[in-house]
């Protein structure tokens, strides 16, 4: 009997010492890719304070001396209202339309079945195809239907492609997040008369809080970041948006890369901010669905 007890004690030893192990491991594996993530954004700090020469001859040093009058430089040649005017702009326009638009979708593929789940399945699959089709291989076909369609070089034109760019993460996350719902929440709003319409506003959308504030966040960080498709579409600087700040340090025989990593981490602290800020509601948000009700 006691050898029997001795045996299953020295069992659970070996258990709980493979799960301390692998819980380290675990950690060391989020250690390992927090510091691999945080080295690009420390390095650009440390290039955002040297001179050029510096950064040509020591890019991987720490700075000799501190520049810091290189940010004041940069505040004072970025034109900061002009750009974010524009930025704004163009997200009033694409991040509402596209959260109502990826809405509307996403609740018609999770709650109302055409014919049978096949077709429901086929039209999401339609849809999240788009995440794994690379933005730059549709940059030529944008601009060419942007330039026949007079949309070309307008903050109107940048707006609309932004809403079909989202659709596919949006419709990804928020069809999980319907799915999630218990459908007898719907059948009850439906037995008191409650039409199509009512059932989405007032009965799910409360429910969608935290997917909805996710959603605005990454398009927000979409339209913020959007340096590539600014770059083709918008050809007046008038209409330059914030995420083509740091292309004005390059010109085109020089380019003043002290100037443009101090632009750089301009712009990528509004985006800390707001991550950092509001991260417990993109983590909700991405997760809802993941245990149905």
């Amino acid at each position: 009997m006691k050898n029997d007890i001795s045996t299953e004690q020295k069992e659970l030893e070996k258990i709980r010492r493979i799960h301390v192990a692998g819980k380290l491991l675990k950690e060391l594996l989020v250690l390992l890719i927090v510091i691999v993530a945080l080295i690009p954004l420390v390095w650009v700090v440390f290039l955002s304070l040297k001179t050029n020469n510096e950064i040509f001859f020591n890019p991987l040093s720490f700075p000799e001396e501190i520049q810091w009058g290189n940010y004041t430089t940069a505040f004072r040649k970025i034109p900061f209202i002009r750009m974010l005017k524009n930025t704004f702009t163009e997200m009033i326009i694409a991040i509402p339309v596209g959260m109502f638009i990826s809405m509307c979708s996403s609740f018609a593929i999770a709650k109302i079945r055409f014919g049978n789940d096949k077709w429901n399945n086929t039209l999401y699959t339609y849809f999240i195809a788009g995440i794994i089709i690379p933005g730059f291989v549709l940059l030529f076909p944008v601009y060419l239907i942007m330039n026949k369609i007079g949309l070309y070089d307008s903050l109107l034109g940048m707006a609309l492609v932004h809403i079909s760019w989202c659709a596919p993460m949006n419709t990804a996350i928020m069809v999980n997040a319907f799915r999630g719902i218990p459908s007898v929440l719907e059948e009850a709003a439906a037995i008191d008369g409650c039409g199509i319409w009512k059932i989405l506003f007032k009965v799910y959308m409360p429910l969608m809080k935290p997917t909805m504030v996710t959603i605005f966040i990454l398009s927000f960080l979409s339209v913020w970041n959007d340096f590539v498709l600014a770059r083709v579409l918008l050809l007046s600087n008038d209409l330059q948006t914030i995420s083509m700040a740091s292309a004005l340090f390059k010109g085109l025989y020089s380019t003043d890369y002290a100037m443009m990593t101090a632009a750089i981490v301009i712009l990528v602290i509004p985006q800390l901010a707001v991550f950092a800020g509001l991260q417990k509601h993109i983590i909700d948000g991405i997760t809802a669905g993941a245990v149905k009700g």
